[in-house]
């Protein structure tokens, strides 16, 4: 399949609320308590909107050659980790469309990721994934990623 990536712009918002949203209902299948509505919400809409604003953030568009959306990423070189010796970018979020997953797309998105992160400064790239979505798991193994924590969580 070929594609392009280009720079997320303002233009793309609805694009990226769009294609997060359908990330959430997939998501809602390892997380019960995943608030579908949330890519609509107010605080959803600024998400989107700060992201493709904010230079510290990458946002990346995969398209096909007739211009369909394939997927986005969203990407952060801010270094939330600061009492660890080396400065971890973020991979926030991320999606691909079903039928063109397994295209090198992903691949692709994560290292666009990786060298703009590079010229950030960063040494790591952090990212997480639902432990029952061994898909996304085997995925980001695949890209180079390795375990470094479990999240856990328990209903009061």
């Amino acid at each position: 399949m070929e594609f392009t990536i280009r720079q997320g712009t303002e233009k793309d918002f609805s694009l990226i609320q769009a294609l997060n949203a359908t990330l959430f209902v997939e998501d809602q299948q390892h997380d019960t308590t995943l608030d579908t509505h949330w890519p609509v919400s107010v605080e959803g809409v600024e998400y989107y909107m700060k992201s493709l604003m904010d230079p510290e953030k990458l946002v990346l568009i995969a398209e096909s050659s007739q211009k369909n959306p394939l997927g986005y990423i969203i990407a952060t070189s801010v270094n939330k980790w600061r009492y660890r010796k080396v400065k971890t970018g973020e991979l926030e979020n991320m999606y691909v469309v079903p039928k063109a997953r397994r295209q090198g797309i992903g691949r692709a998105l994560i290292g666009e990721v990786k060298a703009w992160l590079k010229t950030k400064g960063a040494n790591r790239i952090y990212v997480s994934a639902y432990t029952k979505n061994t898909e996304a798991i085997a995925f980001y193994q695949a890209n180079g990623f390795a375990g470094l924590e479990s999240g856990l969580e328990v209903t009061l």
